[in-house]
């Protein structure tokens, strides 16, 4: 996919002149990780360093930058609004991700800044990845997480009333976008990443998730919602922790000695989200399998 040499690659026309041709970065370390979404996929090697191939034109690849003055229109210069960089439709051969804009930063931008600020290259370096249908999940040595795809931020043009019926609740986004709502100084463990959902297991045992939920169509991209409280999951003998269609599963073992399965749907509403976590009933049926057995 590219990252076994240096080589030169042509820019699928959105480069030209000197710039028609991309070089791809030589692979220098081993893979430790990979996942897959649906016509993309994202690798991890061992020091950090995140790679995307596949089709980018939902900004899966996470190729873009986030620009200075986004969020805060009022201080750009001329009032002028950045927009992303448009991504390739077609295949594209592995590149790195490596534009982890810095959340916390206080500092605004000087007029003649497009770019916000990265973080350092010590701070960027990922120790989780995930993927989705259309999005890429990745989480930070300092545990910061990260999300870029399709749908994966609120949109801030739109509208309930009805004007623009093409507006949608979300939008695509093709650079890693900070997740906000997590609690603080807790990490995370697991990610985990669904069709159209993120979850991400933290070590008081807590799941949080962004994504679609499974009742209605309503977005819950912007922040972080836990869908199960802490003291469920006995982190100590966690044996999996896995995302599907609209729903979480995570297995660990009892004092019993028996595994436990919780399977947790993203409701949109809090108390559905709080009680859903169900023993799946193909574990009943089983049970009732085995006993009849003996």
């Amino acid at each position: 996919v590219g990252l076994a040499s240096t080589r030169f690659i042509l820019d699928h026309g959105t480069g030209s002149g000197d710039e028609l041709f991309k070089q791809f970065k030589e692979q220098e370390n081993p893979i430790v990780s990979v996942a897959l979404g649906l016509q993309h996929g994202v690798a991890l090697d061992s020091e950090g360093q995140v790679f995307c191939w596949g089709k980018g034109e939902r900004g899966q690849l996470g190729l873009g930058r986030r620009m200075a003055h986004e969020g805060r229109e009022e201080e750009a210069p001329n009032n002028e609004v950045y927009e992303e960089p448009n991504q390739n439709r077609t295949f594209e051969y592995a590149v790195q991700v490596a534009s982890f804009y810095d959340p916390y930063s206080t500092i605004s931008p000087s007029p003649d800044e497009i770019y916000a600020p990265v973080l350092s290259q010590q701070d960027s370096k990922v120790r989780m990845v995930s993927a989705g249908m259309n999005f890429t999940l990745a989480v930070t040595e300092s545990n910061i997480p990260y999300i870029w795809g399709k749908n994966i931020c609120l949109n801030p043009n739109y509208s309930e009333s009805g004007v623009n019926l093409r507006s949608k609740p979300v939008q695509d986004s093709a650079y890693p976008r900070f997740i906000p709502g997590l609690p603080p100084n807790l990490s995370i463990e697991r990610v985990a990443c669904g069709t159209h959902h993120a979850a991400m297991l933290l070590e008081d045992g807590s799941i949080w998730a962004v994504g679609v939920a499974t009742d209605r169509p309503l977005p819950l991209w912007g922040e972080a919602v836990e869908i199960l409280a802490p003291g469920l999951v006995q982190m100590k003998e966690l044996v999996s922790f896995t995302g599907g269609f609209g729903r979480t599963v995570v297995v660990f073992g009892t004092k019993s000695g028996r595994r436990q399965v919780i399977e947790i749907q993203l409701w949109s509403n809090e108390e559905f989200r709080q009680n859903g976590a169900v023993r799946p009933s193909w574990l009943d049926w089983l049970e009732n399998q085995e006993a009849q057995e003996k």
